[in-house]
């Protein structure tokens, strides 16, 4: 009879191990985890067995922290065994100890199958030669009730198995032969799923797979506009934008030696990527913006090329001087493009063959502050075309390299100022916690100081009822005060007489001094 079981357990418990055991194969065959179901086939004491191999959990945290494709997976599992598994084996690991998680999770994860599980379920113990001279009872005596209580849930059934031991076949025939009992006492049945449950899981797992399919097309897709590469040319009349556009495609397909009055876009290949250009009106070289067409802008910022260009190229002529007013001009016809044009724009510079051996960088430190304030503008970030030579074709690959160094330059995150403006520089975080401990301090003086006016205020009260009592006592004799003062001394013996002169209110010294304190405090506390 052929024999069909399913293999559940946590993470490193010893599934893989336990079934390479069981078929004696090389243990070292399969070294990755699992993370999907595996069906394995083999003979073992005479007898046809297939096993199952799962995902395992994480045997320390709750069911709700498993992937949700892992539960489905354990689920889909005793589908691969038709028409269903005649035992469940848990595999338990002999060497760690068996906590209360460990139940639960263990409870938990093959509770997704239903409740009929534990009717089928057989416990495993793996690397029992960590028992040494104990044995397997010993050792469930000793982890104490969380796996007592699991082994009782799964009907008192329960093996081990030594993996190290090579062709390991009594312990082999000996798992066998309980799996043969959890047949007979089924009633030479076997494990089913409920029909709905692994519907929904199948269900559940193709949808899934459409959606990912999906996804991944879209990423794909992503990935190859990145490899597209989107180019607009700016500049005034006669720069050359038409020729440079020519010179990057490698083809003659912008008109060039007039002035450019509508947007045009071309397409092509360099450097084995995907490239659009698109040329632009010109703008007027030697009048401000505002005497340039409203038509210009017009075109430039309704064309869908340029507001998804990925870099913007200022061409400028090297062969004329750039002066102070061309300065102006470019500042404010690139003004309405928005600050941030800056970040995305080279400065192209053509005719280059009219340079002739003269660096670039020489012309621009000639003339002047004014074509340095754009250079900087850009970051520093030109380039130059001789447009001559359009065999040349390295211009234009030094040309696409700047254009990703820019790109990748402006993909770095940059929090916004209103962010920082939310973070408390550190010296003031150090004042306010200085601030709040001098709160605190104050807190406990405030405390005290009305703790000991609130005491001296009722000693005052009872001296002063005390006086008015001295005070009754005395006849006067006109109707002036008191002919002889009151006694505040209860203790002298001293005539009236010699108590106007001499006697003086006795005072406990501790109380003047707990006054003076006091007084002191309170003037402390006044400065603080």
């Amino acid at each position: 009879m052929e024999l069909r079981a399913v293999v559940f357990g946590g993470k490193f418990s010893g599934k893989t191990s336990l079934i390479n055991a069981v078929f004696d194969q090389d243990l070292l065959q399969n070294q990755k985890r699992t993370a999907q179901c595996q069906k394995h086939q083999g003979n073992v004491c005479g007898r046809k067995l297939t096993l199952v191999e799962t995902p395992g959990w994480w045997k320390h945290f709750p069911l709700s922290d498993t992937a949700t494709f892992l539960k489905q997976e354990l689920i889909q599992g005793v589908s691969l065994v038709n028409p269903g598994p005649h035992a469940i084996l848990l595999v338990i690991e002999i060497d760690i100890p068996f906590t209360e998680k460990h139940r639960k999770a263990a409870e938990d994860h093959l509770g997704l199958l239903g409740d009929q599980i534990w009717t089928y379920a057989l416990v495993v113990f793996t690397r029992s030669h960590s028992l040494k001279k104990r044995t397997i009872e010993d050792h469930i005596k000793k982890e104490g009730e969380a796996l007592q209580s699991l082994i009782e849930k799964c009907g008192n059934r329960y093996c081990e198995f030594n993996c190290r031991v090579p062709n390991n076949t009594s312990q082999a025939k000996q798992m066998l032969e309980m799996i043969d009992n959890i047949v007979q006492s089924n009633s030479s049945g076997y494990f089913q799923i409920e029909a709905k449950r692994l519907e929904e899981a199948a269900e559940w797992k193709n949808t899934v797979k459409t959606k990912a399919k999906s996804r991944k097309s879209k990423v794909q897709e992503q990935r190859r506009e990145l490899d597209k590469l989107r180019i607009a040319l700016l500049g005034w009349v006669i720069a050359g934008k038409s020729s440079a556009g020519n010179t990057i495609l490698n083809q003659q397909v912008f008109v060039t030696g007039q002035s450019t009055v509508n947007c045009n876009t071309a397409h092509g290949v360099v450097d084995g990527r995907p490239v659009t250009v698109l040329d632009t009106p010109s703008w007027f070289k030697y009048f401000p913006s505002q005497y340039s067409p409203s038509w210009i802008k017009s075109k430039i910022l309704q064309n869908q090329t340029l507001t998804s260009s990925h870099c913007i190229l200022l061409v400028i002529s090297g062969d004329t001087s750039f002066k102070e007013e061309q300065k102006k001009v470019i500042e404010e016809n690139m003004s309405f493009l928005g600050e941030q044009v800056w970040r995305h724009t080279i400065v192209l510079f053509t005719w280059g063959d009219i340079l002739g051996d003269l660096p670039i960088e020489e012309h621009i430190e000639s003339e002047g502050e004014a074509l340095q304030w754009v250079i900087d503008k850009c970051e520093n970030r030109y380039h130059v075309f001789n447009n001559e030579e359009r065999e040349n074709r390295l211009q234009v690959t030094e040309l696409l390299q700047k254009i990703d160094e820019m790109m990748t330059r402006n993909s770095f995150f940059r929090p916004s100022t209103e962010m920082f403006g939310r973070i408390p520089a550190q010296d003031e975080v150090n004042t306010q916690s200085e601030a709040s401990s001098v709160d605190s301090d104050l807190q406990d003086i405030v405390r005290y100081v009305d703790e000991e006016w609130r005491r001296r205020d009722k000693k005052l009260v009872e001296r002063v009822t005390k006086v008015e009592k001295d005070s009754n006592a005395g006849l006067p004799k006109s109707d002036r005060s008191l002919d002889i003062p009151p006694n505040f001394n209860e203790t002298s013996n001293t005539k009236p007489e010699d108590s106007i002169e001499k006697q003086e209110p006795e005072t406990d010294p501790s109380e003047t001094e707990s006054c003076s304190e006091y007084i002191n405090l309170f003037i402390a506390l006044r400065f603080l």
